[in-house]
């Protein structure tokens, strides 16, 4: 324990002790702080204001061109899957290779026999399926021959020209072959 120091012997270090003049105000009153030492009296210089940084300008500028850039594309029709019109140029011919979108094969499964309401089957099916093809709304292809496939069924004679009955007979039958081709 060299180095402690003895009780009462020495330099009292204690900076929150009482002061020994026991006049704490009298202390205050006569040595007033200068405004050197004091923090709180020092004025705040001013603050210049900050440059607005040029990058935020750009990314305003970016995000901009690329929403314009989109909006032009996809006013153009970039984003549709329809292939674009073929290109013209006037007083030359210009041909481009067209695409034919293939016609579907109804043909390969339609049903052989008169079919009506409440009937099931494979049948069935290859009605709904055929329908559906040309773009007639069965509902589900489940082989059941209930109120959708009727009104497909009835849909189709309209646009035939036949009685809308909604019973595939041998009429249908020849309509629906024509319609899909072969």
């Amino acid at each position: 324990m060299a180095g402690r120091r003895p009780e009462g012997g020495g330099e009292n270090d204690d900076w929150f002790a009482d002061d020994d003049r026991g006049d704490e105000a009298g202390v205050l009153e006569s040595d007033p702080p200068s405004a050197e030492d004091d923090w709180l009296l020092q004025p705040v210089p001013a603050r210049r204001p900050r440059p607005e940084l040029p990058w935020k300008r750009i990314a305003v500028v970016g995000g901009g061109a690329v929403v314009l850039l989109i909006a032009g594309l996809g006013a153009g029709g970039v984003f549709n899957s329809s292939s674009p019109p073929a290109p013209t140029i006037t007083g030359v011919s210009i041909t481009t290779p067209t695409t034919t979108a293939a016609t579907p094969a109804v043909s390969r499964a339609l049903p052989t026999t008169t079919l009506k309401p409440g009937d099931t089957g494979a049948q069935v099916r290859a009605l709904q399926r055929a329908l559906k093809a040309l773009g007639y709304s069965v509902g589900t292809i489940d082989g059941q021959y209930g109120p959708a496939t009727k009104t497909a069924v009835a849909s189709f004679q309209h646009a035939a020209g036949l009685t809308e009955d909604g019973v595939f007979g041998p009429k249908t039958l020849n309509a629906l072959i024509q319609r899909a081709g072969p």
